[in-house]
């Protein structure tokens, strides 16, 4: 019997039906005093059980943690009481890779903000269209945040996704900026409004250290152990993030060690939690869309 190997959209739709299925399961998991590895770890049994794999750790971030807060091995991090909480989860079919997030408010003084980062996604998604420039596009994401009296996070965008890449070159800004990129048919993008109170300074910083990874680089490396490391990395992951955890249950606690010492000879990147520079809290809604010459499809929909 000859295996057919799915067509690109095929897996697109594949990856975002998986992702849509797995953070809806996900959310009921967000609860006050819940540990977040344990989160973390059932969101990715969840997308390797539904037959993805995952395309980055799954992220949950609290309040002024605006992206990238994944378990550390043996985490005892808990859900704070009343918090508002991101949950950011990303699903890969053959490299082809879906990215979703949403926001829950555990407090119901989030309410408004996080319906005016859902409403600012829902509204972005509806003006996408092959050719659109981002400049203008960052505009419209801009101007809908304000009237819903918030503002965007000025240093975080979507980006074009690609085989076995997340950031595939292009951000996709939630500003107007001065780019010449737009919107493209065939390609995939991840869309991602992150939104802040008027008032906050609407930047993130890179704060404590990080829980995520991608391998980086090719170097020659002299340490046959390392060396291996680095290979398996590559067959496993294929430059896509991978967490610190993941290592430790490959490795044990002494693949941290050689992490580290990955990370200090540039062939492994670490990601820090990113931060609201002002403390503000955040929220952000996500889907992953594919232009077509006729229709965007959203596929995390």
């Amino acid at each position: 019997m000859l295996f057919r190997r799915m067509s690109p959209e095929e897996a697109y739709v594949k990856a975002g039906r998986i992702a849509k299925e797995v953070v809806e399961r996900g959310v009921k998991r967000i609860e006050e005093e819940a540990y977040i590895l344990e989160i973390c770890e059932k969101v990715e049994d969840d997308i390797i059980g539904f037959g993805g794999k995952p395309a980055f750790p799954c992220n949950v971030s609290q309040n002024e943690e605006a992206a990238h807060y994944t378990a550390a091995p043996f985490d005892k991090k808990k859900i704070e009481r009343g918090a508002l909480v991101k949950l950011d989860i990303g699903v890969h079919v053959e490299g082809f890779i879906a990215d979703v997030a949403i926001t829950i408010g555990l407090s119901k003084r989030w309410d408004n903000l996080v319906n005016a980062a859902r409403e600012t996604l829902k509204y972005a998604l509806m003006k996408v269209e092959p050719g659109l420039s981002f400049s203008t596009f960052g505009g419209y994401v801009e101007d809908k945040a304000r009237s819903l009296g918030y503002i965007t996070i000025e240093n975080l965008a979507g980006h074009r996704l690609g085989p076995y890449i997340l950031h595939a070159g292009e951000s996709v800004p939630n500003r107007r900026t001065l780019t010449s990129s737009s919107f493209k048919v065939k390609e995939a993008y991840a869309i991602e409004p992150f939104i802040v109170e008027l008032g906050a300074d609407a930047v993130v910083i890179g704060k404590g250290k990080s829980n995520i990874y991608r391998l980086s680089s090719f170097k020659k490396i002299k340490d046959k152990k390392m060396g291996r490391i680095v290979l398996e990395l590559w067959s496993k992951y294929k430059g896509l993030p991978f967490a610190s955890r993941w290592i430790v249950n490959e490795y044990g606690e002494n693949g941290l060690k050689i992490l580290d010492q990955l990370v200090k000879k540039g062939i492994v990147h670490s990601y820090p939690v990113l931060v609201e520079a002002s403390n503000a809290p955040v929220a952000q809604f996500e889907h992953t869309i594919l232009i077509k010459e006729d229709r965007i499809i959203v596929t995390t929909a």
